[in-house]
């Protein structure tokens, strides 16, 4: 019950260590907290048990493939068990070709114990989720939601006000942006004209819509309005050509599609 909750994020810090779900409820929980950390194509392997390679869940970060092993035992484990599979994570995850290696667990591991895991792989990546660690992201607006659903552990009156400001300031940002955008969008007479230029190409290219459209700059950012003319029309039922525009403010070639 919440009058019994302990304070100052102890809860959370206990309800992972003594996590009493199966592995892929740990798995789930990885792969819930790695969009918040950066991570994108997310992949989760095989959260209701089967064969998966060595890989829990995937992931790329920075152009960068990862993959994700999850170590949820209940309680505190002696460190050579940690080791122990730490290292067979390890190995299946280079077997694979991977580029890095995202460990969860929700064991404690000393500074020192992190840097010894993380220097046994090199050269692969590795990025460590520790007990201190994950609890501490839960413990956050963005985090409040993930606690709740695995953990059980409702928001206090202060974490509701931290919520709803964290979300506030998050869509301010976003109108802000998309106001931003529009305006720089909005046509206007002051807007350049260029012609769309046509090229034979070797190989088969899907041109884009007739007509014309705003375009901007891939360069330096200049709005300006890409138009065919007839004879650009003509080529542009025609597989075997390429389409570019010309920026009139720098002079940067790109294609028009």
């Amino acid at each position: 019950m919440d009058h019994e909750r302990r304070t100052g994020g102890r809860e959370t810090w206990h309800r992972l260590r003594e996590w009493d779900k199966a592995q892929s409820e740990s798995e789930r929980l990885a792969a819930r907290l790695l969009p918040i950390e950066g991570f994108l194509g997310i992949d989760p392997s095989h959260p209701l048990g089967g064969p998966d390679g060595g890989k829990d869940v995937a992931c790329k970060r920075d152009g960068k493939d990862w993959i994700v092993a999850t170590y949820f035992p209940r309680g505190q484990q002696a460190d050579s068990a940690i080791r122990v599979k730490f290292a067979d994570d390890a190995k299946k995850i280079k077997d694979l070709k991977a580029d890095g290696m995202v460990f969860f667990t929700n064991q404690e591991l000393v500074l020192g114990m992190r840097v010894e895991l993380e220097d046994s792989v090199a050269p692969l990546a590795c990025d460590i989720y520790h007990l201190e660690r994950i609890a501490s992201c839960l413990d956050t607006p963005r985090g409040y939601g993930l606690r709740l659903e695995f953990l059980s552990i409702h928001m206090t009156r202060e974490e509701q006000v931290s919520y709803f400001n964290d979300r506030d300031k998050m869509l301010l940002e976003i109108q802000t942006n998309v106001a931003s955008l529009v305006e720089k969008k909005k046509p206007s007479s002051g807007i350049s004209t260029v012609y769309v230029d046509s090229h034979q190409y070797d190989q088969l290219y899907h041109t884009s819509i007739l007509g014309s459209r705003l375009m901007e700059c891939s360069k330096c950012g200049e709005i300006f309005r890409a138009s065919r003319s007839t004879l650009s029309t003509v080529s542009a039922l025609f597989p075997q050509s390429i389409e570019t525009v010309t920026c009139p403010e720098c002079g940067k070639v790109q294609a028009f599609r």
